[in-house]
């Protein structure tokens, strides 16, 4: 689905983004997120599903000049407003990607971290995205999930229903997977 500048649907976008602002500014560090994620210098990190880009100035920190971020989103004006974030902070290990009809140009097997926050719960196909994210990570990634909108039941049952990922802990707000061998 595009969202094109001047659309009602780019405005409602705009207001999510300064009401993710303002929470932002209220409550700093939000909700531990990328910090708790155990990403390390040299790292590659996907943040699937970026949105504005909310999270990549702290995983662009936590991964180092080494390091490398991949913003990956389906929605055009979240990637226009994580770009100019971006450019903005000086993001240089940052890289934004487009996701067109469930695949994107993340080279395959190179994150070592893909965390994906407040999308699982609307993905129409959850076998189809499983599978594009198992391609995206290495051997030994890892996948966080953030339940979203959804009970905790409902992720649960799309991971099995991959056959892809398995649970290794979960948290209040997130499942950690690592690829099924």
């Amino acid at each position: 689905m595009n969202y094109e500048s001047g659309s009602s649907r780019d405005l409602a976008y705009r207001v999510m983004v300064l009401l993710y602002r303002i929470y932002d500014l209220a409550f700093p560090g939000g909700r531990g997120m990328p910090r708790g994620f155990g990403i390390r210098k040299g790292q590659t990190v996907v943040d699937y599903g970026c949105g504005p880009g909310r999270y990549l100035r702290e995983a662009s920190g936590l991964v180092g000049p080494r390091g490398k971020v991949y913003a990956a989103d389906v929605n055009d004006t979240g990637l226009r407003i994580a770009r100019k974030e971006i450019e903005k902070r000086g993001l240089a290990n940052v890289e934004c990607v487009k996701i067109i009809e469930g695949r994107s140009s993340i080279p395959a097997h190179s994150a070592d971290l893909v965390y994906a926050l407040d999308m699982f719960h609307a993905v129409r196909d959850p076998k189809a995205f499983l599978t594009e994210i198992r391609r995206i990570v290495k051997k030994n990634g890892r996948l966080i999930l953030e339940d979203g909108h959804q009970p905790r039941a409902a992720t649960k049952w799309k991971l099995a229903e991959s056959g892809l990922w398995r649970i290794d802990s979960e948290t209040r707000r997130h499942v950690l997977c690592v690829p099924k061998r």
